[in-house]
């Protein structure tokens, strides 16, 4: 996944640029996201309001990931919070690099941060571990952050009852599209709503309509040359080879929980569609074109590409680059499905302040502390209300560039109603597991092996590293 992290990086630096400037124009007028209601562990509410009275002066360190705009972002959330809440003071501490690792380091010696982002991966590994605290008591009486106020799927366990974390921010998939190549090309624009997904026969057809040689003709000429294209149907990120496996009623992990499923029919197929868009049908290039190939953003601008199956951050993107796009629904195989992708907020075990952190925590997830970054298009909110309430959607899911009119059906709602949680949500060992699982798909990706080859021969390897997996709820 390490290229995906750098894209997404490269991300937050514009619009956490962009966050910078609106910041420095003036402050939010809106209430405090962090209700003072916020419930200790026993259940109790601080119903007194934060500056009444003389309260014990608290300092909660914070660290995250990150560019230098993002260092100077959440120094200004954290001032913001302050400015609410003035007995507690956050240290901010940005680790540009090596991430993990310099938690690690930081765990060791016993001056682990209060509160972080960290990705899903860990968050399991060290909530076994004893590293992180349990939340769940937390959700079970807080009024404002609970289980009930929050979207499906945005709440990570390690065990029953127990917590490791909550999406800071939800992340989905979908079909984003240069709205001016399908205009030139007579072609109808992809559907938005799920009743109305493309099947993948549909789906396939317009990527052949679209993709075109050097010549001008489309991949369903008899004269087409798939070896001299200049411009492909659509793109993928091979890292997502897992993309269509939802849509066809099926998952990495066996129903029973007990193994991997590597070689049910349903999962190779679902797979080898994408590969096929590439060695099969030559509409989407290869991972060796892939490389000359300019961002999924510039590549749609400059009409390289038409179609790009990819997570809904690449609207930042896209409105920088000024492309006229479009955002559909994905394609389905059985059903209409979506992958979910965010990564979680955590707190420490061993922080000092549980109450004061839960707090900032929550302040972190509520949408209103960092608006900008979810109107820009980089980040959705996981509360509900900003799902369901009008007044409160028109303030992300609305605004422009950062979302297309067909936004709030395929990617919104999608997400809401026929959204599922990427399989290493809930698989454990999973870095080993992928270890195993990623040469043996460069494979696939290279055209020298098919789906069902590559699964079959590393199958029993990849099971003997499965440890079990964590409850979804």
């Amino acid at each position: 996944m390490r290229m995906q992290r750098i894209w997404k990086m490269n991300r937050w630096v514009l619009a956490l640029s962009i966050v910078l400037l609106l910041a420095a124009c003036g402050t939010s007028n809106s209430t405090d996201p962090s209700s003072e209601s916020a419930a200790s562990t026993n259940g109790e509410n601080a119903d007194a309001p934060a500056n009444a009275g003389k309260q014990e002066e608290v300092t909660l360190t914070y660290a995250t990931w990150g560019s230098p705009n993002e260092k100077k972002v959440q120094e200004e959330m954290a001032k913001k919070f302050t400015e609410l809440h003035p007995h507690i003071k956050i240290k901010y501490m940005h680790i540009p690099g090596d991430y993990v690792t310099k938690l690690t380091t930081m765990f060791a010696g016993n001056n682990a941060p209060d509160v972080f982002p960290l990705y899903k991966t860990q968050t399991l590994q060290w909530a076994e571990q004893g590293k992180l605290y349990n939340l769940n008591d937390f959700l079970a009486s807080d009024p404002d952050l609970n289980k009930d106020s929050l979207i499906p799927n945005a709440i990570m366990y390690w065990d029953q009852d127990k917590v490791a974390g909550i999406k800071v921010a939800e992340e989905a998939f979908a079909l984003f599209y240069n709205a001016d190549m399908f205009t030139e090309a007579g072609v109808e624009l992809p559907p938005t709503s799920a009743e109305q997904a493309w099947t993948w026969d549909e789906f396939l057809d317009t990527a052949k309509k679209l993709t075109i040689d050097n010549k001008g003709n489309n991949a369903l000429s008899a004269e087409f040359d798939p070896a001299n294209i200049q411009q492909y149907g659509v793109r993928f990120n091979t890292w997502m080879w897992h993309l269509m496996v939802p849509s066809n009623n099926t998952s990495v992990i066996a129903p029973g929980g007990d193994k991997l499923n590597l070689e049910d029919p349903a999962v190779i197929e679902a797979v080898q569609k994408l590969a096929d868009l590439v060695h099969v049908h030559h509409v989407a290039p290869s991972t060796t074109q892939e490389k000359n190939m300019p961002s999924p953003a510039i590549a749609l601008q400059s009409k390289k590409v038409a179609m790009d199956l990819d997570g809904q951050w690449v609207q930042l993107d896209l409105g920088a680059a000024k492309v006229n796009y479009g955002v559909g629904v994905l394609p389905k195989l059985k059903e209409s499905k979506t992958i979910l992708f965010g990564e979680p907020e955590v707190m420490s075990a061993t922080t000092k302040h549980p109450e004061e952190a839960w707090m900032f925590y929550k302040f972190l997830l509520n949408a209103e502390s960092g608006l900008e970054m979810h109107s820009s298009g980089l980040w959705m909110p996981v509360m509900r209300d900003w799902y369901t309430q009008p007044d409160l959607i028109a303030k992300w899911a609305e605004v422009k560039p950062g979302h297309q009119d067909g936004f709030k059906d395929a990617v919104m709602r999608q997400t809401l109603e026929n959204g599922e949680n990427s399989f290493d949500y809930y698989l454990k060992n999973s870095d080993k597991i992928n270890a195993i699982l990623t040469p043996a798909l460069d494979q696939v990706w290279l055209g020298k092996k098919s789906v069902e080859q590559a699964f079959k021969e590393v199958s029993a390897k990849a099971n003997a590293e499965f440890k079990g997996t964590y409850p979804k709820g």
